[in-house]
């Protein structure tokens, strides 16, 4: 007997019922580790030792297909070519070896080094924003603080002049908020302009770094194409800055923000951390692993395979909950407790940035981002704490999902 199931009445309802989903994920595990999914017409695979092989198998599954955010309306053609995809060709959207050669130079700039580098930048961002809201004693730290941080330091690695800031706030929300598949088909279409403006944005800056470049990543990708044959084009520049956009804002915004209430959960946790700061990027990886903001990976097969009794054939979309896939028993104890004291075999398993050739290229970042706004956090906000009586509720995607409020208190 294979081990499937028919769709539930809607996976987006399941998934909006609970901010937590970690219980309705191990029931798909016991009950339907491979169903069918219509609605984003897709099978959905919910257990580890199903997940890992594919993510690391480009032979039999492609990269993410350029029309997973819904078919381009008529109106909207001329205007995006590729679907709503005007970053094309981005990593995400290929496999090797054009894949091969975009990551290999755009991993120039952005080595663990580099990133490194850009530390200042974020700490300033964190400072900036908390300046503005720690005399009020509580406040919206998701609206106020982990939202806006990603994007605070998006604006300062790419270089983006203070009077676009505003401006490429709105389109880097707008952007991400194509993923959910809950929007109306107006808003849609508005989504899909902006898109547009913001991809031309981006295209023109590109162009005056290679004019005049300077100390920003977007330069940095330039220059990084002088010792290869094959450079970068503008559209490949415009496709890794594209993904580092809508990814490392959603990874780092959402882990941010579970980070924060995880830890106001256990205040012992909490006062141990704030003690001891190097224990910071131990909760930056269990928060990842644990709520994992990027929830969803999407393959397409790309030659006729077999999972667990079922015939797949080539084109079809496969949809890997790596949230699942890193609260499975099977891998980790006592997946559902929130515990940083994991030892570092048992983290090397975590998917909540990939493996193999597709891996995250933007991990340094993100990574960073989380640990600098953490920390400020909990040392700038005294005795640091969850107001009471709140519903928590989340942005629910497929592909993204994160905190859209969490009120907090602090002294």
């Amino acid at each position: 007997m294979t081990e499937t199931a028919q769709a539930r009445p809607s996976m987006m309802d399941a998934f909006r019922s609970t901010w937590d989903t970690c219980e309705l994920f191990a029931q798909l595990r016991r009950h339907a580790p491979i169903m069918h999914v219509p609605e984003v017409d897709a099978w959905v695979l919910s257990r580890y030792d199903d997940i890992l092989p594919i993510i690391q198998d480009v032979d039999h599954f492609g990269c993410m297909p350029d029309d997973l955010v819904g078919e381009v309306p008529d109106e909207l053609k001329s205007a995006l070519p590729h679907g709503y995809a005007p970053w094309q060709p981005a990593l995400v959207n290929t496999d090797p070896p054009q894949h091969t050669r975009i990551r290999k130079l755009a991993t120039k700039a952005l080595t663990p080094n580099a990133v490194r580098a850009r530390e200042g930048a974020i700490k300033e961002a964190a400072d900036g924003l908390l300046d503005a809201i720690q005399p009020e004693g509580h406040g919206d730290l998701m609206d106020r603080f982990a939202t806006p941080m990603p994007v605070h330091v998006l604006i300062r690695i790419l270089g983006v002049p203070a009077e676009d800031h505003q401006k490429f706030h709105e389109w880097t929300l707008g952007i991400t908020e194509l993923f959910v598949p809950t929007i109306s088909e107006q808003r849609r279409l508005y989504l899909a302009r902006e898109q547009v403006d913001f991809s031309d944005y981006l295209m023109d800056a590109i162009t005056q770094r290679r004019r005049s470049p300077s100390d920003d990543l977007i330069s940095g990708l330039i220059l990084a194409q002088e010792d290869t044959e094959k450079s970068l084009t503008d559209r490949e520049i415009l496709g890794v800055v594209g993904q580092l956009v809508i990814a490392g804002f959603e990874t780092s915004a959402g882990g941010i923000g579970f980070a924060l209430y995880k830890l106001c959960e256990d205040r012992e946790l909490l006062n141990r951390v704030r003690s001891d700061l190097s224990l910071v990027p131990k909760v930056v990886e269990e928060s990842l692993r644990r709520l994992t903001p990027a929830r969803g990976i999407v393959r397409r097969v790309k030659k006729d395979v077999e999972i667990r009794g079922h015939q797949i054939p080539k084109g079809t979309n496969l949809f890997l909950l790596v949230q699942s896939a890193n609260n499975d028993d099977s891998e980790f104890e006592d997946p559902a407790k929130f515990n940083i004291d994991r030892d570092a075999a048992e983290m090397r398993k975590s998917v909540h940035f990939g493996l193999g050739p597709h891996n995250c290229i933007g991990k340094w970042v993100a990574r960073l981002d989380m640990r600098v706004a953490i920390e400020t956090a909990i040392t700038r906000l005294p005795n640091l704490r969850l107001a009471p009586q709140q519903e928590i509720r989340v942005q629910q995607g497929m592909i993204f999902h994160r905190p859209e409020h969490l009120q907090f208190a602090w002294d």
